[in-house]
């Protein structure tokens, strides 16, 4: 009973992962790399599954010896090297790459030579599958490799501006119950179905950073803007972010120079977000910032962003400058339209205002520019 239980657990397992197999292949947002990737990890999946399922089936039967522990060793290799096919889909650190392919080497020679000393696993007289003295050695490989998959998607999100990777450490915890259980009682079979949901998560996870993100700016996109506004119920500083003289960058320099404008300025805004803020960009040349904590000071939180834009314009001279304008957003006496319109219209002043003073010589400092801003008439701007 347990036995044909365990074979339509592995039939599932293999069957779902040649229907995220298919999945991949036809998601036409996925890179040609990031496919190969993906799908690697499900071959390697299924190719571990089968073999754990083929010693399982050969237990405490008359086939040779070497067949038993070839297929065994083939499953210990392969197993803890599942994460480090996807990772590189997730999250691309040169650093973490070399470790995890270490460990996965280091993996496999403890796997081959135990398969000629037994330490780590053996099958006694009976051709029966035991556990070695240093098991715990394949245990910890196995859980450095998933750790290292969970250290870059928490890298990921924290790049793409994910917040809360609370639920993460559940996926991790997930896996490391369904190793366990079988740890625990080797009737029950259930690794590779694990593997296998976690697997479908982490596709799920860089799916959604993805569908959130701007291809180019690696910030926040429009769609998450939109849903953004649609869910905003505390105060909040907003700021509205436009480049100058944007069109004549392309125009004088190309448009290769221009997406570059356009990454470094979206890196700068990245940089000096405040812990509770997420900066989308929400059009061509445009950005906003959102920031859910009523304690920022919004002329320090722009000034010290224009002192990050000149410090790339000493570096970077044709670099241009940016408008910014804000609004408090209060929901007990506005709409959060309402409040972008005014973080418009203060932008646009601004803009309108620095080219007035560029056309008379005059760069003047954001704090500057703020106070004139502060004390001239709305028709004299």
């Amino acid at each position: 009973m347990i036995g044909r239980y365990y074979t339509g657990v592995m039939i599932l397992s293999v069957f779902g992962l040649v229907v995220m197999s298919v999945v991949v292949m036809i998601n036409h947002t996925l890179s040609r790399t990031n496919k190969k990737l993906f799908i690697a990890s499900y071959i390697m999946t299924m190719a571990g599954a089968l073999f754990e399922w083929g010693a399982y089936s050969l237990s405490a039967t008359s086939a040779p010896v070497w067949l038993h522990i070839f297929v065994k060793t083939m499953e210990l290799v392969i197993a803890p090297a599942i994460p480090l096919a996807v990772v590189p889909a997730i999250y691309h650190n040169k650093r973490l790459m070399k470790a995890m392919v270490a460990i996965a080497v280091v993996n496999a020679a403890i796997e081959i030579i135990s398969a000629f000393t037994g330490f780590v696993f053996y099958f006694d007289a009976a051709n029966i599958y035991h556990h070695g003295q240093f098991y715990f050695l394949y245990i910890a490989m196995y859980i450095l490799e998933t750790a290292g998959l969970l250290f870059a998607t928490i890298m990921a999100l924290r790049v793409y501006q994910g917040k809360d990777s609370s639920i993460l450490i559940l996926v991790f915890l997930y896996m490391v119950t369904g190793i366990s259980m079988q740890l625990v009682d080797s009737k029950i079979r259930v690794d590779y179905i694990t593997i296998t949901i976690v697997l479908m998560f982490f596709y799920i996870v860089h799916e959604d950073i993805l569908r959130s993100s701007d291809s180019l700016t690696k910030i926040l996109n429009r769609h998450s803007y939109d849903t953004k506004l649609s869910n905003i119920s505390d105060r909040s500083l907003v700021v509205n972010i436009d480049i100058d003289f944007f069109k004549q960058c392309n125009d004088t320099y190309g448009h290769l120079f221009g997406d570059e404008v356009l990454r470094i300025t979206a890196a700068v805004i990245r940089a000096t977000l405040p812990k509770r803020g997420l900066c989308y960009r929400t059009g061509g040349d445009e950005f906003c910032v959102v920031i859910e904590d009523p304690s920022i000071n919004p002329d320090s939180y722009l000034e010290h962003l224009h002192e990050s834009m000149l410090a790339k314009r000493a570096i970077m001279p044709s670099l241009p400058f940016i408008s910014t304008g804000y609004a408090v957003f209060d929901p007990a006496k506005e709409s959060i339209f309402d409040a972008i319109e005014r973080a418009d219209n203060m932008m646009y002043k601004f803009k309108n205002l620095r080219k007035k003073l560029l056309a008379e010589g005059l760069e003047p400092t954001y704090p500057e520019l703020l106070e004139i801003l502060r004390n001239t008439p709305l028709a004299q701007v």
